[in-house]
């Protein structure tokens, strides 16, 4: 289908009026909706009355209506929309204009609301199955989510035909087969609220590089299959046990940034003496450990303190180190996480990590500005640290 289209001719009558410059008129539209923000569904009905006025019109509304779609297993809200998109899905399978041309303009498709009781799941498979079809067809998509939603072979067939796809997100979904055995391109990947028992080797692929999960049994599912290049990784879960998340590092020695939560038992664990970074890992950049509201006795802050440095050499890649939780000792005594740190700092943590920029705790952090290092308190004050750090300069 041709949308080709010339600068808007302006009548008055029979009266040929001046052109209006289209730089106005995008101007005009980036006041109605910016192009950086999704459309808002208030303006839809609009720019789908200016995709009518004219071919221009048509070129820059268009695709910002169908930028973004989503498939509802949900239809009591609105009848009319859903038996509007399952006509739209029929026809891009169908490979008729002008559904085929534009199904190209959506970046973004979302399937929400298709966990309903047990009958109504198998009733809305036969619709899931032709909106998978349908976008399959939307070869542009850059980024897929699924929300409340089941999970069958026919969205991971889908999926698989997304050569452009970077994002995808599970949110509180349900997997109810194994997927088939293909492999997607998708390069950011995010688990929320969604356990699953089968294999997810089709996000296990050399182009996966950012992985966030709240289960990290789910991130072995992924990263056990081969050898992975993933950069970072998220597990926005409280680790209690310390060994599936060591299997996890285990497979992943080239991240950059890792984050993980943390529940005060694990950092009891003996198994916090293997966490030396030195040895986990060759080019980590950050490492987090979110245990905001955890009140950790001092004897295990300094047991992993001394743990993360452990080992020969160096990590040169190293520069920031974050340990968000609270030393069980600052109700009672004046010893603080940052004190920990800072007794540590010259004779062990800069030696084992030589590049270190940045020590945040739970209130405060340690900078390296101008050759000092200085604490950040929450307050915002700023005061160099003296007996404890003295005059460290940058080697």
């Amino acid at each position: 289908m041709d949308f080709s289209w010339s600068t808007p001719l302006r009548r008055n009558g029979q009266t040929t009026l001046p052109l209006i410059p289209n730089e106005i008129y995008l101007e005009i539209f980036e006041l109605i909706a910016p192009t950086d923000q999704p459309l808002k569904e208030e303006y839809v009905e609009t720019f789908s009355a200016l995709a009518l006025v004219c071919r221009f019109f048509c070129s820059v509304a268009l695709p910002r209506v169908f930028e973004r779609v989503t498939f509802s297993g949900d239809t009591n809200g609105n009848r009319m929309q859903a038996s509007r998109k399952t006509k739209w899905a029929r026809q891009i399978v169908a490979n008729t204009e002008p559904a085929k041309s534009v199904a190209l303009y959506v970046k973004e498709c979302t399937f929400e609301l298709w966990n309903l009781d047990k009958d109504a799941k198998w009733l809305l498979v036969p619709f899931a199955t032709l909106y998978c079809k349908a976008m399959a067809r939307m070869s542009k998509i850059r980024k897929v989510v699924f929300s409340s939603s089941f999970v069958k072979k026919d969205h991971w067939e889908a999926l698989a035909q997304l050569k452009q796809l970077d994002v995808l997100e599970f949110y509180l979904c349900s997997f109810i087969e194994d997927p088939p055995d293909k492999v997607l391109t998708v390069r950011n990947v995010a688990f929320f609220g969604s356990p699953t028992i089968f294999t997810l080797r089709p996000i296990a692929t050399t182009f996966l590089r950012s992985l966030k999960a709240d289960d990290v049994e789910a991130v072995l599912k992924i990263v056990a299959f081969r050898q992975l290049a993933i950069d970072n990784l998220l597990l926005n879960q409280r680790i209690f046990d310390m060994e599936p998340l060591l299997q996890v590092f285990g497979h992943l020695p080239g991240l950059q940034n890792v984050t993980f939560g943390v529940r005060k038992n694990a950092l009891a664990s003996p198994l916090v003496g293997k966490l030396s970074l030195k040895k986990l890992f060759t080019r980590l950049h950050s490492f987090t450990i979110d245990g905001i509201g955890l009140f950790v006795p001092q004897h295990d802050v300094e047991m992993l303190v001394s743990a993360l440095c452990d080992g020969p050499g160096t990590l040169p890649s190293l520069q920031e180190l974050n340990l968000y939780f609270v030393t069980a000792s600052e109700w009672t005594a004046t010893t603080t996480t940052l004190d920990i740190v800072s007794d540590r700092l010259n004779g062990t943590i800069i030696p084992a990590f030589p590049n270190v920029k940045c020590i945040s705790s739970h209130a405060n952090s340690i900078r390296l500005e101008g050759g000092d290092w200085k604490v950040h308190h929450s307050s915002r004050i700023l005061c160099k640290i003296t007996s404890r750090v003295g005059d460290l300069k940058t080697r």
